[in-house]
């Protein structure tokens, strides 16, 4: 809860656009979820079909001064601003009651700049970030403390760069892309050859070259290309601790979430939906729009808009039905034991010196 800075109701209703039903005159001054939300707080309830009913209980018992929600409650006594996606809707109103904090404009006299960089306007390089060689840094851009950036690189318009993160030599980066502490862009990719038994180091001289629109969560890593690039393109969202191999290409708006690993020169394409350690094998080609359950093992293609789960994947109904019959085993396990005593009997009565296993 943000103690300086409090909203009506209807400041709140007229900046969305919504419909206001209750008290306007009420005054805000937190947004918290329905569960720890008390009656200075805004709160929202999307009520869509995927809404547990954790959330619905949370909404019947919610302490919330208001609320952000789809259609009107009655039951509820408090004041309802009614619009279309309430999620969305307090997403917006984030930054009336978490401002965010913006740091100094300028280079920091503890942080290293090379001469030959090239820096945009409004830039912010904070302590002890290091810029190399010839990189360019686009407008309104900002470093934070600890991060390196090496020779050759350039990064576009309204970056962030997080604490800490490491973007190796040569890579293009486009605009608005957020990188979270920890983070290492351009990193050798894993190549090497095996001779006599032992392992001689490949070097990889290729690119990464990240699309605008892409946020990469904290200590995700993101292999160069041996020759050529690792290509993320625009809109990509990669959670925290993804690791993507040299030549990889991954298409527009696809989202990976954590432990998920990408095997080398593997071309996963549009809005494809990956849950967490799911892990590809190498020289794969994923269709557009398809969706990975947690923990998928994936050892071949796979097409677009199918669903496929466990190891190694398969589609997810027929895994689904697999784990059903597997729950009945001990069942069938009986059953068969009964038909092999039913059997034995009736060789018996025909035959009794049938001899049986």
């Amino acid at each position: 809860m943000n103690d300086k800075l409090a909203f009506r109701v209807d400041e709140l209703a007229d900046r969305l656009g919504g419909k206001l039903i209750g008290d306007g005159t009420i005054e805000l001054s937190g947004l918290a979820s329905l569960a720890d939300a008390g009656p200075e707080d805004l709160s929202f309830y999307s009520g869509t079909a995927f809404t547990g009913t954790t959330y619905v209980e949370a909404l019947a018992r919610t302490r919330a001064g208001a609320l952000l929600i789809a259609k009107h409650h009655p039951e509820l006594d408090v004041p309802q601003i009614i619009v279309s996606d309430p999620q969305l809707g307090a997403n917006e109103l984030m930054s009336q009651f978490f401002p965010p904090t913006k740091p100094e404009q300028g280079i920091h006299p503890l942080a290293y700049v090379s001469d030959s960089a090239q820096i945009g306007d409004d830039v912010s390089i904070m302590p002890f970030a290091y810029v190399g060689s010839h990189a360019h840094i686009g407008a309104r851009t900002i470093i934070h403390p600890g991060v390196k950036i090496e020779p050759n690189v350039r990064l576009g318009n309204d970056c962030r760069i997080w604490p800490n993160a490491v973007i190796r030599e040569g890579a293009l980066i486009g605009a608005n892309v957020i990188i979270h502490p920890g983070a290492v862009i351009g990193a050798d990719g894993f190549g090497y050859a095996r001779r006599e038994g032992k392992f001689i180091k490949l070097r990889h001289v290729g690119i990464v070259v990240i699309e605008d629109d892409v946020e990469i969560g904290a200590n995700t890593t993101i292999d160069r290309g041996t020759l050529g690039r690792t290509l993320i393109r625009r809109g990509v969202k990669l959670d925290n601790l993804v690791h993507i191999a040299h030549n990889v290409e991954i298409g527009e708006d696809t989202v990976m979430a954590a432990q998920c690993g990408i095997s080398g020169s593997s071309i996963i394409g549009k809005r494809v939906l990956m849950g967490g350690q799911t892990g590809l094998v190498d020289h794969l080609q994923i269709g557009d729009e398809a969706v990975f359950i947690a923990q998928s093992g994936v050892i071949g293609n796979v097409p677009g808009r199918t669903t496929v789960s466990g190891y190694p994947a398969r589609p997810h109904r027929e895994v689904l039905r697999a784990h059903a019959e597997m729950r009945n085993l001990s069942q069938l396990r009986g059953k068969i034991r009964e038909l092999e005593t039913k059997l034995a009997r009736l060789l018996d009565e025909k035959d009794p010196t049938v001899r049986r296993q």
